[in-house]
């Protein structure tokens, strides 16, 4: 499409008539006129030209002269020479200069419209033909992008060959040493997702990493596939930077995604790599755990993994007394005990170190399914299923400790309502009975009918009490009560398993084996045995 057209001729008449038929040719087209060389580029300087129709003979800057200037400064302008047959050889050297074509005066007007259509054909063929350039150039770029983010990718994570290391070494023009740092997002995995927004806050990141590090070594930044993080692998010749100075710059790039992006990060620096090729993985490994720990320490959003290092040990709790202290309070509808319950096994668990937060949710989805069982017969089974997922995916999506702390009590309290809903009319003291009752007589032989007879009720309508008011049939109760004092047996007394469970009220050993088992699923010898070597660990 041509927009703009300027015819340059000294000669006022010949000018105007000829811009005369080129508006007449193309209607839908701006044509300009200037007197010499010198006006038509000042005046191309501010408005751009698609064709210029120029006369070679003209005062202050004739056409070549005019030729040779247009084509350093503007490209794409197609020139058209308007000259006479005595002239001829000067349109022969304006074609050398670069001139589209020529035509001879005097011009006709059939003359213009020919011309006039071959240069839209011309500029429209070399347009598409500059878009086709321009999106081979893009995907070309694009292909090697994501070639070379994959291979930053691989060595991070798998490893790379030699051969392969030293090309994308060579690529990044990565120096000996080095240290990863790991930009993970929190709660705001949606803004590094698809589609162009989102690729510009990942260049943003990427840009503004790189640019304050500069100071202490050249960075590359990419971001993992799932774009939960972005790993940036800082390189630098001699011992490197400091640790201080490279927490500092790193709580820069914070504070600055956060400002203009509103992007909220934890950022775990890993530590130092002697020979980037092998280490540069260990590095990573640690900039993840690292990052991973501002679960536990809340008020941090730079880590260091120096600064987590002695302080992680591996979770291998006993939770059985809180799990059951839990559900008893639940049953009593205590929710403060619930509360207090819950500091106290809190502060136990992260007193002198913290856990790997994904031991930690898995050790507390076990204890919450094993508290949940106090209303299950309550509930029909597909709710009851429903409720459990929920409950998982609230728990996993907290950010840190305290907000998991939060929604667990929440969890628990709502529970306990679910419990109370369910309650009849009874009397506490009923229920507080009944129960004092089975605790100090687990041992004897008792069934659903004894123990009705001893409060003068139905075994039915005691069947329906227990299901109503504590959440679990008779049978489940009184094996409940039997296993608990089982298990203190078996941490206190060094009696035989077969004692424990006549002692407890199982008069088939084999009968204990399988219910205990199914509880707790380890066999109570197993159960024993883990009991010594986690008492040996902690001396």
């Amino acid at each position: 499409m041509m927009n703009n057209i300027l015819v340059v001729d000294d000669e006022a008449i010949q000018r105007r008539v000829l811009a005369s038929m080129i508006r007449r040719a193309l209607p839908a087209s701006q044509v300009w006129e200037a007197s010499n060389g010198k006006a038509a580029l000042e005046l191309m300087h501010s408005q751009p030209m698609d064709v210029v129709f120029t006369d070679i003979r003209m005062p202050i800057m004739d056409g070549l002269d005019f030729i040779e200037k247009l084509k350093q400064s503007f490209t794409g302008v197609k020139i058209i020479i308007l000259s006479g047959f005595r002239y001829f050889e000067y349109a022969q050297r304006a074609i050398q200069l670069g001139a589209y074509d020529y035509l001879l005066k005097p011009i006709k007007e059939e003359s213009i419209t020919e011309i006039l259509a071959r240069v839209r054909e011309t500029i429209d063929r070399d347009r598409a033909q500059q878009l086709e350039n321009e999106r081979i150039k893009r995907q070309l770029t694009s292909t090697m992008s994501v070639y070379y983010d994959q291979l930053l990718r691989d060595w991070i994570t798998h490893g790379i060959g030699g051969a392969k290391f030293q090309e994308m070494k060579e690529h990044f023009s990565l120096r000996a040493r080095g240290t990863v740092l790991v930009s993970r997002l929190i709660g705001e995995e949606l803004l590094i997702g698809q589609g162009d927004s989102a690729s510009r806050v990942s260049s943003m990141m990427i840009s503004r990493m790189e640019s304050c590090l500069q100071q202490v070594g050249l960075s590359v930044s990419f971001f993992k596939e799932d774009k939960s993080h972005m790993i940036t692998v800082l390189t630098y010749d001699g011992p490197g930077p400091a640790l201080e100075s490279l927490t500092e710059l790193a709580h820069r790039f914070r504070e600055q995604m956060l400002a203009r992006q509103g992007i909220v990060l934890t950022i775990g620096i890993g530590g130092p790599c002697g020979e980037l090729s092998g280490r540069g993985r260990d590095s990573y490994r640690e900039a993840v755990e690292a990052a991973s720990f501002r679960y536990f320490l809340t008020a941090d959003s730079v880590i260091p993994y120096s600064a987590v290092a002695g302080r992680i040990r591996s979770m291998h709790y006993d939770l059985l007394k809180e799990e059951e202290a839990l559900k008893e309070a639940i049953r009593m509808m205590k929710s403060d005990l619930i509360t207090a319950t819950l500091d106290k096994l809190f502060s136990r668990l992260l007193e002198g170190g913290f856990p790997y937060p994904d031991q930690w949710l898995k050790s507390f989805l076990r204890t919450v399914y094993g508290i949940a069982t106090v209303i299950k017969d309550l509930m029909e089974e597909q709710k009851y299923k429903q409720l459990l997922s929920e409950t998982e995916s609230s728990l996993s999506r907290c950010a840190d400790v305290l907000e998991f702390k939060d929604r667990l009590t929440a969890i628990l309290l709502e529970f306990m309502n679910i419990l109370r809903s369910n309650r009849s009319n009874l009397h506490e003291s009923m229920i507080e009975k009944c129960i004092a009752y089975i605790d100090s007589h687990y041992m004897e032989d008792l069934s659903l009918e004894i123990v009705a007879g001893r409060f003068f009720f139905s075994p039915n309508y005691l069947s329906s009490f227990f299901k109503n008011h504590l959440g679990m049939t008779f049978s489940k109760y009184l094996s409940h009560i039997r296993l608990k004092k089982a298990v203190e047996l078996l941490k206190s007394t060094d009696m035989k398993v077969y004692e424990i469970a006549s002692r407890v009220g199982f008069k088939d050993d084999k009968y204990f084996y399988r219910v205990f088992r199914g509880r707790f699923g380890l066999t109570p010898d197993e159960y024993r045995r883990n009991l010594l070597v986690e008492g040996k660990a902690r001396e």
